[in-house]
């Protein structure tokens, strides 16, 4: 039974989330070193303010496994599994343990690590918060899986709903958090995070501001994939917008609109963080180019069947070349004008493709 629940509940989640583990894993392993996660684990054991992000973190992976094992034993496919419910009670916990520790392996590795530190450290204060946080995550997860296995959602506990019309701009921003949150979270720390750092490092030597241009790129990298997110949601919640009378610079608008909701947070964190020697417009402007490039990438891969890594490699390609404009001196204005222009023009291009491919599936 555990091998049928293992390749039912934790297999697929590992599967449907390895892009996003690959991109955890590049990032803290690729831009820190061991010797940076020792001083942040060393720093977060003498700081409770640091554990507690570092719990809530934990709390919201937490949160993700469960709304995934949740989903699948609603599935239709998976009805048979409501027949676990005959299994005795404390087997049944058992099992849950045990598939919700092999979920939450990423979050108990790091804990490990980190509980490691503490004994080297003598911090037994921060041993026992995490001792008891990771009992408290794998048992409530436990807990709320084998509830919802146990209650259908008919007469499930509901609290009433309100109804909210949202307008089209916020579509697939509100399904990217509802459905996705982790995704958009990581998204959004490591964007800001890699801004902040920029802005952060600026003053600490002799640097200009070529440096915020390469922040901003790194920034974009982490947004690369957005853009087919955004597509799969039209495809599969909207598959009739390709055919609603709307011109291109409508559709465009609207992609510019959600997209600038998306990339505000970072003009905040840019107010926030400015350089003293950096005006407030030269980070406006250089807000305004990471939001033309946004939509850049958004016409470039919007509609098109493209491999994780062919676009990964074309990404990072493009980060190399745009690194040596960056250093030959090709100024933010320009940066400007090539995001805003080519989204313009290949905006148009796209979408006379998209209306002539929509003209031959209707006549044929």
């Amino acid at each position: 039974m555990l091998t049928v629940l293992y390749r039912l509940l934790v297999l697929p989640f590992y599967v449907r989330n390895a892009g996003t583990f690959l991109v955890v894993v590049l990032l803290a392993f690729g831009f820190m070193r061991p010797i940076d996660h020792e001083a942040l684990i060393t720093a977060a054991l003498g700081s409770p303010f640091l554990l507690s992000v570092i719990i809530g973190l934990w709390t919201l992976y937490t949160y993700r496994t469960l709304s995934f094992v949740r989903s699948q034993l609603a599935a239709p496919e998976h009805l048979f599994l409501d027949t676990l419910r005959l299994v005795p009670t404390p087997t049944r916990g058992l099992f849950w343990l045990i598939l919700l520790g092999k979920l939450l392996l990423p979050v108990i590795g790091y804990a490990v690590w980190m509980l490691a530190r503490a004994v080297h450290y003598g911090a037994w204060g921060a041993f026992l918060v995490i001792i008891i946080a990771l009992i408290t995550l794998v048992t409530l997860a436990a807990v709320g899986a084998d509830y919802r296995l146990r209650h259908h959602p008919p007469n499930a506990f509901r609290l009433p709903r309100t109804s909210v019309k949202l307008r089209y701009e916020l579509f697939f921003p509100t399904y990217w958090l509802r459905h996705k949150p982790l995704s958009l979270l990581l998204t959004k720390l490591i964007s800001g995070g890699l801004l902040v750092g920029v802005c952060r490092l600026y003053p600490t030597d002799d640097y200009d501001e070529r440096l915020l241009l390469i922040g901003l790129m790194l920034a974009l990298i982490t947004h690369s994939r957005v853009a087919q997110e955004l597509s799969d949601f039209e495809h599969r919640y909207l598959i009739f917008l390709p055919n609603l009378p709307l011109s291109t610079a409508q559709r465009l608008t609207r992609y510019a609109l959600t997209y600038g909701l998306l990339w505000l947070p970072e003009l905040l964190l840019l107010w926030r963080n400015v350089p003293a020697t950096v005006s407030i417009g030269y980070v406006s402007l250089l807000w305004l180019t990471g939001w033309g490039w946004l939509l850049l990438l958004h016409v470039l891969a919007y509609g098109r069947n493209i491999s994780p890594e062919p676009w990964q490699t074309g990404v990072f390609s493009g980060f190399i070349i745009g690194l040596l404009a960056i250093m030959f001196g090709l100024p933010v204005s320009a940066w400007l004008l090539v995001g805003w222009g080519g989204a313009a023009g290949l905006g148009y291009f796209w979408s006379s493709e998209l209306n002539f491919n929509t003209e031959g599936t209707e006549d044929s």
